[in-house]
C-alpha cells in the first residue's frame, strides 16, 4: 500500500476545514513566519489564525521540536496532522497544547481525519511576531496605527508598537485577514472583512 503524503493530507485538511459548520473565513498555504524561520503548511483563518503542521508517514517527526519554536510564537492554536505510525512519537513530543490529528487512508483513495487530541490556547504566542508575518505596508495599515507616526520606523518597531497597544483580539483577526487577502492562492471560503 502507498504511504500517505503530505500533499494527500493537506487536501483532505484544506476539504475537510471547508465542510465544517464553523468554517474558517480562509485557508492558506505555505505561511512563512518568523522571518521565514518556518513555513506554516496550512493555516485556517478565523477570528484568530490555527496553524497546521502536517508530517506524512515518510516525514521525521522530530522536526516539530524545532519548527514548534517558530509556530508557537506566531500563531494563537497549532495542530499537527500526522499518520499512524508517527502518533506515539507526536504524543510525546508534541507540545501539550497543540492539537493532534490523525490521517488514515480510506479504502475510496480518500484520507478520513480524527481527532486524537483538541489544541489549546497556546501559552507561548507574542502578537508582535504574528504582526512580523505582515509586511511594512500592511502594518501601517493596522487599524490602531497612525501612519504619520510611523513612517520612519521598521517592521519590527512597528510591530512592537502595535502590540503594546493594540488589543489581541484585534491583532488576531487583523493579521489573518491580511495575510487572506494578500494571497490569491488561498483558499476563501467567505467573502473578506474589511480592516476595522
Amino acid at each position: 500500500m502507498q504511504k500517505l503524503t503530505d500533499k494527500e493530507i493537506r487536501q483532505a485538511l484544506i476539504a475537510n476545514l471547508g465542510r465544517r459548520a464553523n468554517a474558517p473565513r480562509a485557508t492558506l498555504e505555505e505561511v512563512h513566519v518568523c522571518n521565514g524561520s518556518a513555513i506554516a503548511d496550512v493555516v485556517a483563518v478565523y477570528k484568530s489564525m490555527h496553524c497546521y503542521e502536517i508530517k506524512g508517514e515518510t516525514d521525521s517527526i522530530n522536526r516539530i521540536v524545532r519548527q514548534s519554536q517558530f509556530y508557537d510564537l506566531a500563531f494563537p492554536l497549532v495542530s499537527l496532522v500526522t499518520t499512524a505510525n508517527h502518533l506515539r512519537s507526536a504524543e510525546i513530543i508534541a507540545p501539550k497544547h497543540w492539537g493532534i490529528v490523525l490521517a488514515n487512508p480510506s479504502h475510496c483513495s480518500s484520507v478520513v481525519l480524527r481527532h486524537v487530541r483538541g489544541a489549546s490556547r497556546n501559552p507561548s504566542y507574542r502578537p508582535e511576531i504574528a504582526l512580523l508575518s505582515l509586511w511594512r505596508s500592511e502594518l501601517i495599515k493596522f487599524p490602531s496605527a497612525s501612519t504619520a507616526s510611523l513612517e520612519k520606523m521598521n517592521r519590527q518597531k512597528i510591530a512592537a508598537l502595535i502590540a503594546s497597544s493594540a488589543p489581541i483580539s484585534v491583532i488576531n483577526e487583523s493579521v489573518g485577514r491580511a495575510l487572506a487577502e494578500r494571497n490569491p492562492r488561498n483558499t476563501m471560503l467567505s467573502s473578506p472583512v474589511p480592516y476595522m
